[in-house]
């Protein structure tokens, strides 16, 4: 402030305003006598004289001896000024009153001001951030309307840099960088705006923008204090890089920070300076080390400052030099008595140095004096520290620990993520709370649901706010390990040892995650690892005890017993060390002994297991771990097939014992496994419902129940157990679903209901929308939905996540009622955008999984416009999926599908290799790439060239129950015709398929055509027509449209197609009516025209024809292209024109070389011109590419034979159709007899 006021008196020297500010800046830097001199000065200046009567006030009082005379004359004055002061006197008088804190005050002189006059801006604003500032709610919510005042004929920066803090203050983010960047546009390097900037980012934890605005503002002022602690906190709290980043740009930002605020010789900036950086104190010694000095430095300066006396005594408790601390703090309670953080840390030096009792009674003392003042979180953690050294039970100590949780988080409530955030979260705290639950842990052997739950909610809080920290990334990785969430587990690992290789526990915990995933190489490999990083870690016991572990796990027991027997000959291990650093838990010291005695067991030494079994009952008597002990000791008797003994230890557990379920539940799968006794399986739960009632037994009970596959029975006892707990959802949701497996699909429905009117619980609404969608009740499921979508907008990663869940769901019900959901899709993946931009900061473990989620979002939006026909938004889309998840096969054969269906087979290939090279058994992709080698095979006339169907079979026997396998197999049917078992045998392939929702749309269609023309013949067509229509045609039709029912169109262009099949069966039912609704409908110009020669109305039909013809060939339009030409070009050959049908024929054959038809006209028209032997050559064309299944074709191909002379080969075509059509009229006598006796001598 005072180089600023310096700065603008180069340009306004005289200005009392700015030479206030200046003489009001050095009195808060501790230079109250040049503050005095100066001000004196200003006290006849108009504008200034009010406030500087008050400053000198101020200044006189803060003076070491105060002048009583000058304060008297100075109250007088001000009394006087009041009275005559003007509206800018009152302006900046109100302007120091706010400074100053004083809002009453301030509002009192503003007010006055305004009556003067009633439209200064000036006034409007200073009011909106009197009350802004205010304690009271209602005078906060107010403070927008005189901002708005204030601004409506100005562009007041100090105005609008207001507006921006009320919408941060009503967490309206856009508003507020909205103004802000307005402000530093017209003001480019006015600091405070970028400061207010650089905060904002911060409160959205955009670090990347945050550490960018704050290089911006030390560009262009190099010492500014703000940014530089931006910059360190950023260092450490993000990056968390210990040895690059907090020991190097740390102590560039850092102590160039530290030195600027102690120069200045300003006690109260140096204390908030120093606490912008202690907050992190516990992550690095050096650091530690170096804010020490610092803050000894400043209590040489201030030897009666006792809250810098407390923060050196807290300084000195993070290294553990708890009697020096206590000395410090003892210092400052002297000098203030009643300071509650020097009692705070004299009791807490006094828990860690060992001396309880003293601390105890310390402790209850501080109690009773503060007892006024209500619980405090840092009185709560002393008190389960205490406990905790006492040996109290593990109720207790948990209880205060979540106290003392509660209490310090609720000092943060309504702070934005920023400075002062970090400083109040308090790291080390929190971080010590979490490290209590992990003690208790390993002295229980698990550590408890809730310390798992509260560790959990601690840890991602932490995590949230400084994602960088290494320790919280540790305890966060052993926490998920604990739960049994070892993907997250893996991925805070991950970080972990990305942040600090050399750091052992994380070599171990990794180790001990491989061990638990049954990857005992990989957990050997890892000890290895950390062994290379760090040597002192084969020093340590829990090297011995997991690198055992792993030994046994791969068989190798002599290696593993002998590193065991290693393990219990250390220090530690028979009888516990106090103050060994690697010493083992009473959890891991027993497992040294199990598994020993399992890896002996396993090894056939029985005997020396029991020895070493009997060792640990008498070792762990009496201990936490005694319960576990006896466990183990069953599960040796059991190895051993003794059941009995295995009976009698469990039955020694009462009910009064820590183990007692756990006991009951090994003891009732005895009866049930090895006794195969269902009714003393279900006795064991009965007992633990009598020796501990309540809901959770109940709940047992009934799962026991469903177990043995009874689910009437566990649903009485579940309604039993929602009865104790109706406010439970969990209850409700066992209950639900044991109905839904009975098939009770109403009462599920209804449990649902009820859980949803005592609490609105986001998984419950999920599984009742899921229900009511199986039930196709999609009204319910919607309205649901929508009742579960309406809550106020809500920055809880967790709800966004739930949402993103339920609009997915909601997408399905509207896609299923056939209603659009475009814009729900794009409302999902922006939401999700959201989710995805917030997890690495505050739920990296989940960023895998969603990840996964985004590419379903997007695959789903891709399909959307896919059936909308927008092939280039839904290629975008799915070329998104595969930024998300560029290994994803199914989403590579979701775009091979795309391009099929779209007909660009050489990008469908592409695709198809891709799948293919990952995944050589990729079904669905071998199934598609079948589907176009058929297609294509049949446009080049080798069908026949390849047995793909016994190879793919070979290959993979599971082939034939795949739907596309069936598909194919009837496309391939179809092609090759009646003699490999005829259109029946392609129909029963085909109905395999048409229930997939993959395959089914293509397999109705199919199945309609060959229905509707088994024969392939050229509908409509005069040459080749038969003399009339019989029964089998009439049945074709009847089936066709009975399938018709089973189609369900899934976009506009499956709409089109069902209108069209329906059509074609109108047309081919050859009745007049029906045949002019077809044709009056026009849904393709091929049925029309087909419709309309049966209507006799040639022309019209000629000229629908000549349209198709004339288009450009394609894939998708490829099978009507084939028929119009071939149907033109019989209208043509009926009408005399061959040299028109010959180039429509030819067209055919260029684009489809096995066109048997094109073949078989251009046959005819040669027989008509009395070319037999040209003839007979195309005939055998048409012969072969209808794969000598058509007797019509035969017996033309004969007949030209004969004419031909050609005698051997018209006999061999006779014979070959007289074998699969023995009643074929004519072809005996007027062929075959002829061809005979002409080869007769």
């Amino acid at each position: 402030a005072i180089n600023s006021t310096v700065s603008f008196l180069r340009t306004y020297p005289n200005d009392s305003v700015i030479l206030f500010f200046k003489a009001f800046g050095a009195l808060n830097e501790g230079h109250t006598q040049e503050a005095i001199r100066e001000l004196t000065q200003l006290r006849d200046k108009p504008q200034t004289s009010l406030c500087s009567v008050m400053a000198l006030l101020c200044a006189h009082r803060q003076s070491e001896t105060p002048d009583q005379e000058a304060v008297s004359e100075l109250e007088a004055c001000l009394k006087t000024s009041r009275r005559t002061a003007e509206d800018r006197d009152l302006y900046f008088a109100a302007l120091l009153y706010w400074i100053l804190g004083r809002n009453e005050k301030a509002r009192d002189y503003v007010e006055r001001m305004l009556k003067m006059s009633t439209t200064s801006s000036q006034g409007l604003i200073l009011k909106g951030w009197i009350f802004l500032t205010s304690e009271n709610e209602a005078h906060r919510s107010q403070a927008i309307r005189y901002f708005d005042g204030g601004l409506r004929d100005s562009k007041d920066v100090f105005g609008m840099m207001g507006k921006a803090e009320f919408f941060m203050l009503r967490q309206n983010q856009s508003c507020a960088l909205d103004m802000i960047s307005q402000v530093i546009a017209s003001h480019p390097n006015f600091i405070p705006a970028l400061v207010l900037k650089m905060n904002m980012f911060m409160s959205f934890h955009d670090w990347e923008q945050t550490a960018e605005v704050a290089e911006r503002i030390l560009e262009t002022e190099t010492h500014n204090l703000k940014a530089l602690q931006m910059m360190t906190i950023i260092s450490e709290a993000k990056d968390g890089d210990m040895k690059k980043v907090i020991m190097q740009r740390f102590m560039n930002n850092g102590e160039r920070l530290l030195m600027i605020i102690w120069n200045s010789g300003n006690q109260y900036n140096q204390y908030n300076c120093y606490q912008s950086f202690i907050w992190s104190t516990r992550l690095n010694l050096s650091h530690t080390k170096m804010l020490t000095a610092f803050v000894q430095r400043a209590v040489s300066r201030a030897p009666d400052n006792s809250a810098m006396d407390c923060e050196l005594g807290y300084l000195l408790t993070l290294q553990g030099k708890y009697k020096e601390a206590h000395r410090w703090y003892t210092k400052a309670l002297n000098i203030d008595q009643g300071s509650m953080a020097a009692s705070i840390g004299m009791i807490k030096c006094q828990l860690m140095d060992g001396q309880v009792e003293k601390a105890s009674q310390q402790l209850d003392f501080f109690q009773e004096v503060q007892q006024s003042l209500g619980r405090s979180a840092e009185v709560s953690l002393l008190q389960a520290i205490l406990a905790q050294k006492k040996g109290a039970a593990e109720e207790r100590v948990v209880a205060l620990l979540k106290e003392a949780t509660e209490l310090h988080l609720q000092t943060l409530r309504g702070l934005p993520h920023g400075v002062d955030y970090l400083q109040r979260l308090n790291l080390n705290f929190l971080l010590q709370v979490v490290s209590m639950h992990l003690a208790n842990s390993q002295v229980s052997g698990q550590l408890p649901p809730f310390g798992l739950k509260h560790s959990t909610m601690i840890l991602e809080a932490v995590i949230k706010a400084a994602p960088g920290v290494l320790i919280s990334c540790y305890y966060m990785a052993r926490v998920k390990f604990l739960i049994g969430d070892q993907a997250a587990a893996q991925h805070f690992l991950n970080l972990c040892m990305d942040k600090e290789p050399t750091m052992p526990e994380i070599h171990l915990l990794q180790a001990k995650l491989h061990v638990h995933t049954g990857d005992y190489r990989k957990s050997l490999s890892c000890l290895e690892s950390g062994v290379s990083h760090n040597f002192e870690l084969r020093q340590m016991p829990q090297y011995n005890l997991i690198k055992a572990r792993a030994l046994k796990g791969i068989g190798e027991l002599t290696k593993a017993i002998q590193c065991l027997r290693m393990l219990t000959a250390m220090p530690g291990v028979r009888r516990a060390t106090e103050g060994r650093e690697t010493s083992l838990s009473l959890s891991e010291r027993v497992s040294v002994f199990l598994e020993l005695a399992d890896a002996l067991r396993l090894n056939g030494e029985q005997h020396e297991a029991a020895n070493v079994m009997q060792d640990a009952i008498w070792l762990f008597k009496e201990t936490p771990e005694e319960m576990r002990v006896m466990v183990a000791n069953v599960d040796l008797a059991l190895a051993k097939d003794d059941v009995d003994t295995a009976l009698n230890v469990l039955r020694t557990i009462t009910p009064g014992n820590s183990c007692y379920i756990q006991g009951k539940e090994k003891m009732a799968n005895i009866y049930l496994e090895r006794m195969r006794n269902k009714k003393l399986y279900i006795e064991s739960y009965r007992e633990i419902c009598q020796q501990l009632p309540g809901p959770h037994s109940k709940i047992l009970l009934a799962d026991a129940f469903m177990k043995i596959q009874e689910p009437e029975k566990a649903i009485e006892v579940y309604q039993e157990a929602v009865k104790m707990a109706p406010k439970d959802a969990t209850f409700v949701k066992k209950i639900c679903q044991a109905l839904v497996r009975t098939y009770q699909y109403d009462k599920a429905v209804e449990y649902y209901m009820t859980a949803l009117s005592t609490s609105m619980n986001d998984s419950v609404y999920l599984e009742l929308a899921e229900l009511l969608f199986k039930l196709q009740h999609f009204e319910k499921a919607q309205h649901i939905l929508e009742k579960a979508l309406e809550h106020e907008n809500n920055t809880s990663l967790t709800t966004m996540m739930n949402d993103v869940k339920l609009l997915r769901i909601l997408v399905k019900v509207l896609h299923a009622q056939n209603e659009p959901c475009l814009e729900t899709l794009q409302k999902i993946y922006e939401l999700q955008q959201r989710v995805v931009r917030r997890l690495p900061f505050e739920q990296p473990e989940k960023s895998d999984e969603q990840r996964r989620v985004t590419a379903a979002i997007c695959c789903e939006q891709a399909k959307e416009y896919h059936y909308s026909n927008d092939l280039e938004k839904a290629e975008q889309c799915y070329s998104e999926a595969l930024n998300h998840c560029p290994d994803d096969t199914e989403i590579n054969f979701q775009i091979a599908q795309l391009y099929y269906e779209h007909h660009k087979l050489d990008y469908c290939k592409d695709q198809c290799l891709k799948i293919l090279q990952h995944d050589k058994k990729h079904t669905a992709t071998s199934m598609l790439f079948e589907l176009m080698l058929i297609h294509m095979l049949h446009r080049v006339g080798r069908l026949d060239v390849l047995p793909f169907f016994v190879k793919c079979e070979s290959h993979s026997p599971t082939a034939v129950k795949e739907p596309g396998y069936h598909y194919c197999k009837g496309l391939y049917y179809c092609y090759v015709g009646e003699k490999h078992g005829s259109g029946n045998f392609a129909l029963k392939h085909l109905s395999q398929a048409r229930g997939d929702p993959e395959w089914g749309e293509e397999t109705v269609e199919l199945m309609v055509r060959i229905c509707l023309n088994p024969d392939r013949e050229t509908f409509g067509g005069e040459v080749f027509k038969r003399p009339e229509q019989d029964q089998s045609e009439l049945i074709g039709v009847n089936m066709a449209q009975e399938l018709l029912k089973t189609f369900r169109p899934r976009s506009k262009a499956s709409q089109d197609k069902a209108r069209i099949l329906y059509n074609l069966c109108l047309v081919h039912s050859k009745e007049p009516e029906q045949v002019e609704k077809a044709v009056f409908l026009e849904a393709s110009l091929l049925v029309a025209a087909q419709g309309l020669l049966q209507l006799k109305q040639f022309p019209r039909a000629r000229n629908f024809l000549k349209r198709i013809s004339k288009v450009q060939w394609t894939h998708a339009i490829a099978e009507d292209f084939e028929k119009s030409c071939l149907l033109l070009a019989d209208m043509y050959i009926t009408m005399g024109r061959n040299t028109n049908a010959e180039k429509l024929l030819n067209d055919c054959i260029q684009h489809n070389m096995s066109c048997s038809k094109a073949f078989e006209y251009k046959g005819y028209m040669m027989e008509n011109d009395q070319r037999y032997k040209d003839a007979a050559e195309l005939y055998e064309l048409a012969w072969k590419y209808s794969h000598c299944v058509d007797p019509a074709v035969g017996y033309r191909l004969a007949f030209n034979y004969l004419r031909s002379k050609n005698y051997t080969l018209a006999i061999d075509v006779c014979h070959q159709v007289l074998l699969e059509n023995p009643d074929y009229p004519q072809i005996r006598d007027e062929i075959l007899d002829r061809a005979l006796r002409s080869l007769r001598p």
